[in-house]
């Protein structure tokens, strides 16, 4: 249960941040910070690492579905 509460608040943040947050500040107008998925990969493969949750790793696949509409 926990893992699934860590990917909404990582597919959550990463949309938030590429789509309100970043055009804002016109700064960081690289990858990872420019694309949801690369955010939203990068921050689960960290996530991964510190808890050790393999589900965690689905987060940018379910991201993709999510941003696709095939949910």
């Amino acid at each position: 249960m926990n893992s699934i509460l860590n990917t909404l608040i990582i597919i959550s943040l990463a949309t938030t941040w590429v789509d309100y947050a970043r055009p804002i500040l016109n700064k960081l107008d690289y990858k990872p910070f420019n694309c949801s998925f690369c955010l939203s990969f990068w921050i689960s493969l960290i996530t991964f690492f510190i808890t050790l949750e393999p589900l965690i790793l689905t987060t940018p696949l379910i991201l993709r579905i999510i941003e696709r509409r095939l949910l």
